[in-house]
């Protein structure tokens, strides 16, 4: 008796094995056999500002979003702070921000916690070269920040332009 019950398990085990061979194993595999060669593939807005690139070029994005009632566009800031430190980052990221809204108080100032780090960017940039330019100035204003700061390619609100 011992003996059927092993090859019926072991029957079991081959047909389970072909039974999975004849599923697609990828979701590439099961989208050519279910839709024969043609794939639409629908995604919301707010994916499609997730997957737009956070640094280098821009010239191959899709360039206006509204969110929230915003019109933005992939441009650049200038990031002044960021830091990992949970005791002291976010006190030392609203201190930069009230220095930078005292000598530049037309810029937008953009403070962000995305876990483990705080950041602090300004301005919204729509070319490089103006963001060169306005991180020249902060440099020479602010010269105890200037190792800090860099140029970053983000979402800019183009309503404050």
């Amino acid at each position: 008796m011992p003996k059927r019950i092993l090859f019926a398990i072991f029957a079991s085990a081959i047909c389970l094995a072909t039974a999975n061979a004849q599923t697609p194993a990828t979701i590439a595999d099961y989208l050519q056999q279910s839709s024969a060669g043609r794939v639409t593939v629908h995604q919301p807005e707010a994916l499609n500002r997730r997957l737009s690139p956070t640094s280098g070029d821009t010239t191959n994005v899709a360039t206006h979003h509204h969110f929230m009632g915003k019109k933005e566009m992939v441009g650049y800031r200038i990031q002044v702070f960021s830091d990992r430190n949970q005791r002291t980052a976010k006190g030392e990221a609203l201190s930069k921000e009230r220095s930078m809204k005292e000598a530049f108080p037309e810029m937008g100032t953009y403070i962000t916690y995305d876990a483990p780090s705080w950041r602090l960017r300004v301005g919204d940039f729509r070319t490089r070269d103006e963001a060169a330019s306005r991180l020249a100035e902060l440099k020479e204003l602010f010269p105890g920040y200037a190792n800090e700061m860099i140029i970053v390619v983000d979402l800019i609100n183009t309503a404050a332009q």
